[in-house]
Formats: C-alpha cells, structure tokens, sequence
C-alpha cells in the first residue's frame, strides 16, 4: 500500500479503520489455517465495528481467535464451507443467510472474496427487504391457494381472452385437462358468437363486468347457463393487459326455478280444470238429460231432428272429454312404481311407433348406454309420455327426411333419457309456452299432450326440459334421480 503523504504507517491503519468503522455493512478479514496444506479452520485479523454487533463479539473476542472456536455453527450452517471454496477457487461469492440469536431474527447478504490466503466478508443487512419479499411471497402463494381451491371456476386471460390461467373447478365444470384449455380462448366457450361480441364490447367499454349472464358449453356439447364476472387488470410496469374473472354454473338453479315455475302451474291448472269441471259439468249434465228428454218427445215428422240431436250429443262429449282430459292432465298420478331397466320401457315405447316411422320412411337412430341402474318406473304411464313424444316427433318431420334419435346415458347421479327430431322447431316464444295447457302447434290438438307427459315425469320425481332451433329440430330431455 502506498505511504499516504505526511502520514506514518500507525496513522494510515487507524485511518482505514476509522473508514471502516463508519461503513453500514460489517466487515471482517479471516486468515486461512492450515494442517498438511488443508484448510482446517480460519483466525480473525480484522472486524469493524458493524460486524462486532452483528457477531455479537467485541474485537477482543475475536482478533487473533479461530472462526469454528467462537462460532461453531459456522460450520453447520455451510458458511466455513463457503470461505474455503472462495479460497481455494478465488471466486467471489454471494449468498444470503438467516442468522437466529440475541433476542433477533436477521437476514443477511453476504459477499466473499479471497484475500491472500484467506477472505474478507462483507455482510449486509437485507431483513427488511427479506420480510418485505418474503411477506410478497407468502401473499402469493395465499391467493394462489384460494384460486386453486376455490369453488367457483376462475380464470386469467391476456388482452385477446386467450387463457393464461385456470384453476381446478374450471377445469371440472367445462371437462377440458388444463392444457387444453390454455390453447383456447373465451369466445370458444361461448356459445352464441353474438353474445360473445356484446361480452366483449361491454367488458371493453366498462373495463369491468358483474353477473353478466352467458350461455357456455363444455367440452362434451353440454349447455350451461353461467354468470360471468370479469375486471380488467394492467400491469402497471409492462402495461400489459389482462382479465381476471369468475364462472358461476348457474344450470342447476335455472332449472330448479324452471320446474318451481312449472309446478306452480301445474298446480294452478288443477285448480283451474277443477274448478271448470264442477261450473260446466253440472250443467253439461242437465243438458244431455233435456237433450235426451227432447228426443223422445219430438217427432220423426221434424226434418233434420236426428241431425242436430246427433251434433248436440257429439259436441257435448266432446267438451265432457276435454273436461276429463284436464282433469288427468294437471292431477298427480297413482303409481304403481316397479324398480325395472329404463331401456326396456323405452323399447315398448319405440316399438309402438316403428310401423308409423316406416310407412313415412324415417330413419330411427337409437343410443341406449348398457347396464343402467334400474329405477323405480310406472311402465304404462311411462309409456303414455313417451309416446306421447315420439307421436310429437313424427308429426313435426317430413317424410323421407325426418330423423328419429333417441338415446339413455348415465350422467352424475341421473339417468337422461333424449328425444330429438329433425323437425320444423319452435322459436322462443312458443318454447315458454311449451308446457303450458292447450298451447298447442297442432290445428287438431288439444294442448294437454306434453302437460300430460310433464306431470308424469314429475310424478316419478325427474324433470323435463326441451332445446329447440327453427329449422333444426327439438330435443326433449328427460332426467331421473338414481335411487
């Protein structure tokens, strides 16, 4: 070192450890000992100030002492090891080590050089930025797990709603493995592109969306009713864009609240039909006995007399009938529940119609899955209702071109049982009034089929519902609690 101008060597060391002293960060110079050429310890030859509180030693305690003598966990905690490496190799080394002792937990950055044959060490207080990152990290993985074991599905698409993120239930609700959903995009989920285009230009102008309502589709076709909420994310050093949103199934609940619909009109029309039955029967009644009264008492000599006798009577069945109809159609129905195979009921049920799918040539597709678990089932009234689709199916296709398919699946806890037609279809506002009595799309029909064919169904406690597409057809999906 050259001699610093007016001063002596004494003065130099004392200004260097003055320098020394004053620095923020402890530093401390160790000598390498030795034994047949390894090194087997180190010994102090300088520690300033910052590093004796560090240490928890005053100088006295360390200068000319061996490292592993006063601090032997050097050695387990790998730092004796570090020293020697840096010895041997010259290489300068970083590290960061958590020291534990006094009443304090510390972090500490720790740079290594050699220095002859030993090192000098410079140790750095980070425990505040240690914790800081430390507390991000614990953060992260925090959220993390509420995404990941979150019951509702959520998402993280970049600026083009292409998935960058999706947690398990996500993956459970739409039937996709993660991979594949993270090489798709929003809008594949969705079913209606239009409706897509309204998600996407509102999320846009918003820049946030709450309980926006979507019709999706999971990766087997299935159609889910889900409400969406989304927010727009930026980051605030790249500015990138992102969404961060949530999917709620709504599917269940929708139909839940269907048949609550469903059944409070079914109840409304049974006090409706009886309600009629009692005003109009009593004097229907009164009136095919005069009609009967008039018969004997006029005479054959009135012209035409027979004639309108003969419409009187036919019309007053008729509406007699049509009263008995509503009757049967709203009222719950006796059971005589027998736990059997639903493919063999559907089976009778098809067979009945075979003949009249022939002679129209229509084409019977039928996907009836195996060993099914039996379920309690009214055959005869079971089969009314079916039929009573099929004969609704048929009548809805052209001949040589309507195609008849039906189908039974296992799915969950319910067996599904599929009607679908190729046929003319219905818009949205005949399909709410699908179910309701005397709607009907028939110039001869009565209305009460398919509230006959509901009231079954919820008699053996299942569900009904109905998807329908002018032009493509309608499909009826009957569903059945596994006992």
């Amino acid at each position: 070192m050259k001699q610093i101008e007016g001063l002596n060597e004494g003065a130099v060391e004392g200004l260097l450890k003055s320098i020394l002293d004053s620095a923020f960060n402890g530093i401390m110079t160790l000598k390498a000992v030795r034994k047949n050429d390894e090194i087997i310890n180190f010994e102090w030859q300088f520690v300033n100030d910052v590093a004796e509180e560090i240490l928890g030693f005053d100088s006295k305690q360390l200068l000319d002492h061996r490292l592993l003598d006063v601090l032997p966990h050097n050695e387990t905690d790998g730092l004796f090891e570090s020293y020697k490496h840096v010895v041997e190799s010259g290489e300068l080394k970083t590290l960061e080590q958590h020291y534990s002792g006094n009443n304090t937990e510390k972090w500490y950055k720790i740079a290594i050089v050699k220095m002859g044959d030993g090192v000098t060490v410079t140790f750095q207080d980070v425990s505040d930025l240690k914790e800081a990152i430390l507390e991000v990290e614990a953060r992260e993985k925090k959220y993390q797990k509420l995404f990941e074991e979150s019951i509702d599905a959520i998402f993280q698409t970049d600026g083009q709603f292409r998935f960058l993120d999706v947690n398990s239930s996500l993956v459970q609700l739409f039937k996709y493995e993660s991979e594949d959903l993270l090489e798709l995009t929003l809008k594949d989920l969705i079913l209606d592109p239009k409706a897509y285009d309204g998600f996407k230009k509102t999320l846009t102008n918003d820049k946030r969306l709450e309980e926006y309502e979507l019709e999706m589709h999971d990766a087997e076709g299935n159609k889910k009713i889900c409400i969406v909420n989304c927010v727009l994310l930026i980051d605030p050093e790249s500015r990138k864009k992102s969404y961060l949103g949530v999917i709620r199934d709504m599917t269940k609940r929708r139909m839940a609240d269907k048949e609550l619909v469903q059944a409070e009109k079914l109840s409304m029309t049974g006090k409706i039909a009886r309600t009629i039955a009692h005003e109009v029967r009593n004097p229907l009644t009164n009136l095919t006995l005069a009609l009967e009264q008039l018969r004997d008492e006029v005479t054959e000599e009135i012209e035409d007399a027979d004639l309108y006798f003969s419409i009187i009577k036919r019309n007053s069945d008729r509406i007699g009938q049509l009263i008995t109809d509503l009757l049967n159609s709203s009222k719950p129905k006796d059971l005589k529940l027998v736990k059997q195979p639903i493919n063999g009921v559907v089976n009778q049920s098809i067979a009945l119609v075979r003949d009249r799918l022939n002679l129209q040539n229509m084409a019977l597709h039928e996907s009836l899955q195996e060993d099914l678990p039996d379920i309690a089932l009214d055959a005869d009234q079971m089969n009314i209702a079916l039929l009573n689709l099929f004969i609704n199916a048929i009548e809805a296709m052209k001949p040589d071109q309507g195609e008849l398919a039906v189908s039974s699946a296992l799915e969950g806890d319910r067996i599904i049982v599929k009607v679908q037609d190729n046929g003319k279809g219905l818009n949205k506002e005949d399909m709410s009034k699908l179910f309701e009595p005397f709607f009907t799309g028939k110039t001869e029909g009565t209305g009460l089929g398919l509230t006959t064919v509901q009231n079954i169904v919820r008699s053996h406690k299942g569900n009904i519902q109905a998807e329908s597409e002018v032009g493509i057809g309608t499909t009826f999906i009957i569903s059945f609690p596994v006992d």
